[in-house]
């Protein structure tokens, strides 16, 4: 499966750059549908004497339930703000795929990023935090970019690029990269889990963002025939 499994400090990869990413991470995902990749298939660590595997699995599997489920209950709030019906995306996201990203952020010198400037290609993604964010995003309001905010007992939410196209770009995808901690301090860690709808389904510009005068920018297209492919999946 692409797009899984362990990437060491100083990778290039999700996304990819010239410049390395100053992060560990453990990827995994679900992708339902045609592919069928399901979590049974994912390269999940073995258990060592120091370490349960199938304790982190059982943690990590009922992590992501939680998050999907929150991820759902969120749908009929974005289609309320959008003008449509409570139920308009249900059908888009039947068997959702997503994919959740258990990063560490190791102490480096000034300068270096733990993620790159990039957008995620999610229709929207989740991220828990418990400590001040590493997060700096771009304000479109302000036009800079800004550390985003830990507020107690809050998940931040990033719009993404496959949100952004739907809406015809009203709702422009949340620009960010991530910092590490300085020399001297604890390791972060950041567990962002990215909702995508289902594989194949091709995903239009809603109509309350499109009409005669504003003609749809992008044309339906799913993620199998769109990010998936750009992605290299």
């Amino acid at each position: 499966c692409g797009g899984v499994g362990y990437l060491p400090v100083k990778n290039h990869k999700l996304p990819k750059r010239e410049r390395a990413n100053m992060n560990g991470t453990f990827i995994i995902k679900r992708e339902l549908g045609p592919r069928d990749i399901t979590l049974d298939r994912m390269p999940w660590p073995r258990s060592t004497r120091d370490f349960d595997g199938a304790e982190f699995r059982k943690v990590v599997t009922e992590t992501c339930d939680a998050l999907e489920g929150l991820s759902h209950a969120l749908l009929p709030l974005y289609a309320e703000a959008l003008r449509l019906p409570p139920d308009f995306f249900a059908p888009a996201f039947i068997s959702p795929l997503y994919r959740f990203r258990m990063s560490k952020y190791p102490p480096t010198p000034p300068g270096e990023l733990g993620i790159n400037p990039h957008l995620d290609t999610s229709f929207f993604t989740l991220l828990p935090t418990t400590d001040a964010s590493g997060l700096v995003v771009f304000s479109h309001a302000r036009g800079e970019w800004v550390r985003a905010r830990h507020v107690e007992g809050t998940l931040i939410v990033n719009t993404g690029e496959t949100l952004s196209r739907i809406t015809n770009d009203t709702w422009p995808a949340t620009r960010h990269y991530a910092i590490n901690p300085g020399i001297g301090s604890a390791d972060r860690y950041s567990i962002p889990f990215f909702f995508n709808p289902s594989a194949a389904f091709p995903m239009a510009v809603v109509p309350s963002c499109c009409s005669d005068s504003n003609p749809p920018k992008y044309q339906p297209v799913s993620y199998l025939d769109g990010q998936g492919v750009a992605q290299g999946e």
